[in-house]
């Protein structure tokens, strides 16, 4: 029987075999089109090479960094005592050269955990509040090495932030009653929940909101300094500071929850050597 089989399979025209399969071809390429119009699948992709539109945040980066470079070089060439703040947002201060990654009027574009774009030796004051901690550890070092090279020597350094220990302390069992005030005002203020025991929640909700990436604690933070190369490493209150320039720079030092941001805030304030060789 399959020899049969085989016979008549070998008696059929090569010619009906061609033309059987050319019509299959026909037949499926046929279907998938069909297939494709009813999708709305049909029609050519834009070109690799057709640009796609910019999402608005990042469309006008290009010409918030040319103007930056305008506003700095005319901030150099007119400030005899020049001052630099990091992170500015919308705390602008006169006289300062306020930057920011966000485009703001009267802001210069400054990532601080990039080189900054300043010569060196070029400014004499760089206050920032609230920003290192956004900061990987790693970018935190670029931050202060950057700082240092760019200030003059004898120039200063002052870096308000969040003081680790002042959650850490929460976990205490018998609170005192700064601390006891300071997490009702932290629920409150940011309407976290008010569940007991409440020193995890806030730990947790403080080191992963905001897009904080390193808290440090009064230790740590004057050891960071102290390897970039600063010396005289002085911690204050917010707003104190033994050189006028810098007294009441911090900017969340008044309103409803003055308060709570004056508990968890420690201020470290440092100086270039006037001889200063370069970082550690």
């Amino acid at each position: 029987m399959q020899r049969d089989v085989d016979v008549k399979l070998k008696r059929v025209p090569r010619k009906f075999e061609i033309s059987h399969i050319i019509a299959t071809v026909v037949i499926i390429a046929a279907v998938i089109t069909l297939a494709s119009i009813w999708m709305g699948n049909v029609g050519e992709s834009p070109p690799a090479s057709a640009p796609a539109n910019p999402p608005p945040a990042l469309a006008d980066t290009g010409g918030f960094q040319q103007r930056s470079r305008e506003l700095i070089e005319a901030y150099l060439s007119t400030q005899q005592i020049r001052k630099l703040q990091l992170g500015a947002g919308t705390a602008r201060h006169e006289g300062w050269l306020n930057t920011d990654i966000e485009a703001g009027e009267g802001l210069a574009y400054l990532d601080a955990s990039k080189p900054f774009p300043l010569p060196d030796g070029s400014i004499h004051y760089i206050a920032s509040e609230h920003v290192i901690e956004h900061l990987s550890y790693e970018d935190g070092k670029v931050m202060l090495a950057e700082s240092f090279r760019v200030l003059a020597p004898g120039g200063k350094v002052r870096v308000a932030t969040p003081n680790l220990l002042r959650f850490i302390e929460l976990f205490q069992k018998d609170l005192s009653e700064p601390a006891r005030v300071f997490a009702e005002g932290k629920l409150a203020w940011h309407e976290w929940p008010k569940e007991r025991p409440s020193a995890a929640i806030i730990l947790n909700l403080q080191l992963s909101s905001w897009g904080h990436k390193f808290t440090y604690d009064p230790e740590t933070l004057e050891a960071a300094l102290g390897r970039a190369g600063f010396t005289s490493i002085q911690q204050f209150e917010m707003s104190e500071s033994d050189d006028p320039v810098l007294q009441g720079f911090e900017a969340r030092t008044t309103g409803v929850n003055a308060a709570t941001v004056r508990h968890e805030t420690m201020v470290l304030q440092a100086t270039k050597p006037a001889l200063a060789t370069g970082t550690q």
